[in-house]
Parts: structure tokens; C-alpha cells; sequence
């Protein structure tokens, strides 16, 4: 009966700027939301206003981590990211205008 014997091989893992960025920008969003929320408690607002910030905050983070995801799975999801962004800022554009012109002040 034989050993038989394998060298050692050192593995080396390299880490991508891309994951590096990711892990970045997940740990600002935490941050970012976070410090939202932490808002509410320490400058209290009304109860009734409560419930629709911090369903704000939380959709704020969905949108935001489901596109972070969105640009770093791939080039054809970069496409999906950016066309994401481009409805995203008509859509607040437009909101902001139709706001301004049917303000009661």
C-alpha cells in the first residue's frame, strides 16, 4: 500500500475593484438609510407622518439596493440599470412639475 503525496498548491484569490466598489456603495446605503431612520427619532414628528417616512426609507432601500444589484450582475443588466435611472428621473421630473403647478399656495 502506497501514500500517495500531493504537493501543497497556495491559492491566491484576487479581488476585483467591481466587488470592492459594491461592498462600498452596500455599506454607504446602510449608512444613508440608516441615518434616515435614526431621524425619526431623534427629531420626533407627527404620528400620522411616522408610518409614511418610514415606509419612504424602506422603499428607498429596496429601489436602491435592487438596482446596486442590477448594475453589478452583468453588461446587459448595466442596459436595465441606466433605462431604470432615465424613468426614475422623468418620473420625478414630471412629479415635481405636476406638483409645482397644482400647488394651492
Amino acid at each position: 500500500m502506497e501514500t500517495k503525496m500531493q504537493t501543497s498548491q497556495n491559492i491566491k484569490i484576487e479581488r476585483t475593484p467591481e466587488s470592492d466598489l459594491k461592498k462600498v456603495l452596500n455599506i454607504i446605503g446602510i449608512f444613508i438609510f440608516a441615518g434616515m431612520a435614526l431621524t425619526s427619532v431623534t427629531n420626533p414628528m407627527p404620528a400620522k407622518y411616522l408610518k409614511e417616512y418610514l415606509m419612504f426609507i424602506g422603499g428607498s432601500a429596496i429601489v436602491y439596493y435592487f438596482l446596486l444589484n442590477i448594475y453589478f450582475i452583468g453588461e446587459i443588466w448595466r442596459k436595465v440599470f441606466y433605462a431604470s435611472l432615465i424613468v426614475l428621473g422623468i418620473g420625478s421630473l414630471s412629479m415635481a412639475i405636476y406638483l409645482f403647478s397644482h400647488s394651492s399656495h
